[in-house]
């Protein structure tokens, strides 16, 4: 059998059983044929979100079937070849149905080379192409939202999601006004959040991503409009065993904070914050790091800012994880925020709490809106630790 950039016919069917998506099928019940001139007839058979896939010689009870030669038919997997050039040239056709057929789009996940990655922007391409087909009509009664993309970066880009009737569309431009805008410095942070590689608090406190608008309606809905994004590599990894052991360390230590995060710490037992800033760029980070997140040179000198400043984002937090030093879980629901400090510029931001009794009070703020004004409130007995610092309480 021929092979095309190293990929042969055989190759994409033998992998349709890994890459079907039973979410994708869950309104098909049809039989598809794919005739691949010189390579043989296969016969994809969808019913109750399974699939069943046999070569054949027959493909006369399909409802529809597409005829390609291998080259374009591997192509157009492997996104060697631009399918809708293909098409309009003839070089692969649907004989019957034509919209059902269309269906089998989103029954798989994209068909990617053994041992070979997905650069950024190949992944962009399929997060956004499998929004439409991922998303969830049910679960969007009544609503009416749009949800604004903007992702920095060479291979970044713009991307529009809009929810209307029960209906999802998305477009590569930011249009009108968005009910939310998720804006990210690159791209590549875009994919590894969605990836699950780095949280959403780690994004944030870094300056590297920034919600604007209706932030509920990104944290809350979003994961219910929407089924979770798959890797299309997932398949391909094997799954390592899993081991742990179970022990219950008990050992004095001390930990060196260094001179940076020292001075931060220091600093917080006098009510004094302190961010550092960069020699190139001029950004503040807090809390202060050695080096810039962004120009990756170290960043020696130190400003005071706030103590007070504005909310720009807040997360209400239901369930609570186990400190891992005390093994105390918090009293939820508690309301986590990222505090701009007075003197602080962008994205560049506090995380820690707000007082419990005011999380239904918290404006969150965007550049067109300015968020509910905080002060800290201070330990009477500081040590030089974080919550040296109780929470953070409405500034009236």
């Amino acid at each position: 059998m021929a092979e095309y950039w190293g990929v042969t016919v055989a190759d994409i069917f033998n992998s349709m059983p890994e890459r079907f998506r039973p979410e994708g099928a869950r309104d098909v019940a049809a039989v598809f044929g794919y005739d691949i001139k010189d390579e043989g007839k296969w016969q994809l058979t969808v019913k109750n979100n399974s699939m069943a896939l046999e070569k054949t010689d027959d493909l006369s009870c399909c409802v529809a079937t597409m005829a390609a030669d291998g080259e374009t038919f591997v192509g157009v997997n492997v996104g060697k070849v631009d399918a809708t050039n293909a098409f309009m040239s003839g070089k692969f056709r649907i004989e019957g149905d034509m919209v059902a057929f269309g269906k089998t789009g989103r029954l798989f996940r994209k068909f990617v080379l053994a041992g070979k990655g997905m650069t950024t922007r190949e992944y962009l391409a399929d997060m956004f192409a499998t929004i439409v087909p991922r998303f969830k009509a049910e679960e969007a009664e009544g609503l009416d939202a749009s949800f604004a993309f903007a992702l920095g970066g060479a291979d970044g880009g713009q991307w529009s999601v809009f929810i209307k009737d029960k209906a999802c569309t998305v477009t590569t431009t930011i249009e009108g006004k968005p009910t939310v805008t998720l804006e990210f410095n690159d791209a590549r942070d875009y994919v590894d959040f969605i990836l699950g590689k780095i949280d959403a608090q780690s994004i944030l406190a870094a300056g590297k991503a920034a919600a604007k608008g209706d932030i509920n309606m990104m944290a809350s809905k979003w994961p219910l409009l929407f089924e979770k994004y798959k890797d299309p590599l997932g398949g391909n990894v094997k799954e390592q065993e899993l081991l742990t052991l179970k022990k219950t360390i008990s050992i004095n230590q001390r930990f060196a904070t260094g001179p940076v995060m020292g001075k931060f710490l220091r600093g917080l037992k006098d009510k004094k914050i302190y961010a550092n800033k960069c020699p190139q760029c001029g950004r503040l980070q807090l809390p202060p790091r050695e080096v810039c997140a962004e120009c990756r040179v170290r960043a020696a000198d130190f400003v005071e800012v706030g103590p007070k400043g504005e909310v720009r984002y807040m997360d209400v937090v239901y369930y609570a994880m186990p400190d891992p030093l005390t093994g105390v879980a918090r009293e939820t629901p508690y309301g986590s925020i990222n505090i701009r400090l007075d003197g602080c510029k962008g994205n560049e931001t506090l995380p820690h709490f707000i007082r419990k009794d005011q999380i239904e009070k918290i404006q969150m703020g965007w550049n067109e809106m300015q968020g509910t004004r905080v002060r800290p409130v201070w330990e009477e007995n500081r040590s030089g630790d974080i919550w040296d610092i109780k929470y953070f309480e409405i500034d009236e």
